[in-house]
């Protein structure tokens, strides 16, 4: 078959994520595509068939295809379709319709705004009535024949935690126990994992979403999640944060945003910008008198 020009009643369309590191976990996600009439010029022919808006009685003009966060690089590509076999066509001819990709609003998920030009060849039927009998896609903007293929890609973005100590009296040496929650959430689910990977090792470990991770820094240490969803929450604690004497505070960065302010303890959103948490503990003794 040519491109782009389908024998029958149904119309594919492909959905392609672009997505080739299978540590990264893919959005759970469902796109939609939508069919709906084009609007023509009353004297418009093609191949001597005059040219109508199309129908869309009879006509499903949603369709879907779903990703959970288990789907890898060897799942990028889904298919889907539109069915004419059911619409009420009222006579021969071609009718034309367009079909798009709805945004999903879903963060992190850039939406193709491609359109693509549909035309569906009506013959007579051979029981009386009209049928569908070929089925053409057409790219809107160079009017090239090609099948439907819409492309989707999703960002990816990063935490760093790093320990600072500070004062007199600050122990350079203790290890600061940190509790760390990546929170499920409607496009990443509970038991997904991320990979983290502290300051010299190159050793990663998996972090499980809604599951709390326990790890332990000293000064100058730092942990990253270097492929860390765009639009999940986290929540970070520290667990001798304004213990011992020491006064605990933190510097935040969003690579996007600058700087920003964060809360031990606080639920946070990424966002593509990476963030960036420097944990201080300061302790400061004066020396006894009297």
């Amino acid at each position: 078959e040519t491109a782009g020009v389908v024998t029958g009643k149904t119309l594919p369309i492909t959905k392609s994520m672009i997505y080739t590191d299978n540590d990264i976990l893919m959005p759970k996600t469902t796109f939609t595509f939508e069919i709906a009439p084009k609007v023509v010029e009353s004297a418009d022919t093609v191949d001597g068939l005059k040219v109508r808006a199309g129908i869309t009685e009879g006509l499903v003009t949603t369709t879907t295809v779903d990703y959970t966060n288990a789907d890898k690089s060897d799942k990028k590509d889904k298919t889907t379709l539109f069915d004419f076999s059911n619409v009420k066509f009222t006579e021969v001819g071609v009718y034309r319709y367009t079909v798009s990709e709805q945004d999903g609003a879903v963060e992190g998920i850039e939406y193709d705004k491609k359109q693509w030009t549909v035309d569906v060849y009506v013959v007579n039927g051979p029981n009386g009535g009209f049928e569908p009998k070929y089925v053409v896609s057409r790219d809107s903007e160079t009017n090239d024949k090609k099948p439907i293929i819409f492309k989707n890609s999703f960002d990816t973005t990063s935490l760093k935690v790093t320990k600072k100590v500070t004062g007199n009296t600050g122990e350079l040496q203790k290890n600061f126990t940190f509790k760390l929650m990546l929170k499920a959430g409607e496009c990443f689910e509970a038991g997904q994992i991320v990979k983290l990977q502290k300051s010299g090792s190159t050793d990663k470990i998996d972090v499980t979403i809604g599951k709390e991770y326990q790890f332990t820094l000293k000064n100058g240490e730092s942990i990253q999640l270097d492929k860390l969803p765009v639009g999940i929450s986290y929540q970070l604690e520290e667990v001798e944060a304004d213990k011992d004497g020491y006064k605990t505070t933190t510097n935040f960065k969003d690579n996007l945003q600058g700087e920003g302010t964060y809360t031990l303890g606080a639920t946070q959103v990424t966002d593509k910008g990476a963030d960036e948490i420097l944990v201080i503990n300061n302790r400061d003794t004066q020396v006894p008198t009297g």
